[in-house]
């Protein structure tokens, strides 16, 4: 099982009218408009998992993160630039190996 930090947040009405200005007609006597943000947040565990995962090409272990394994490796990679390569080679051995090879006929 996963388990991700995330934080929720109340987007100031502000910024929210400056963003998407809203206009009805006719106009309402009040208009009253809630945005709430969400951040996913990428906790020391996360990292730690995704570094123990990766030089296995363990694809199924990489999958449970979906579309946050990409923010996770690029600061994996910025907090150590000497890995960069290594994450990336890693990586490509990873999906590459999922990768069925076309046989040739004989």
């Amino acid at each position: 099982m996963v388990r991700r930090s995330r934080l929720f947040y109340i987007v100031p009405n502000r910024f929210l009218n400056t963003l998407l200005p809203l206009t009805i007609n006719p106009t309402p006597s009040q208009t009253v408009r809630v945005f709430v943000g969400r951040l996913e947040l990428i906790t020391p565990a996360t990292t730690q998992a995704v570094e123990k995962i990766l030089p296995t090409h363990d694809i199924m272990g990489l999958q449970k993160y979906n579309r946050f394994l990409e923010p996770i490796l690029k600061e994996m990679e910025e907090a150590n630039p000497t890995r960069a390569g290594q994450i990336e080679r890693d990586l490509d051995l990873t999906y590459r190996s999922e990768v069925v090879q076309p046989q040739t006929a004989k």
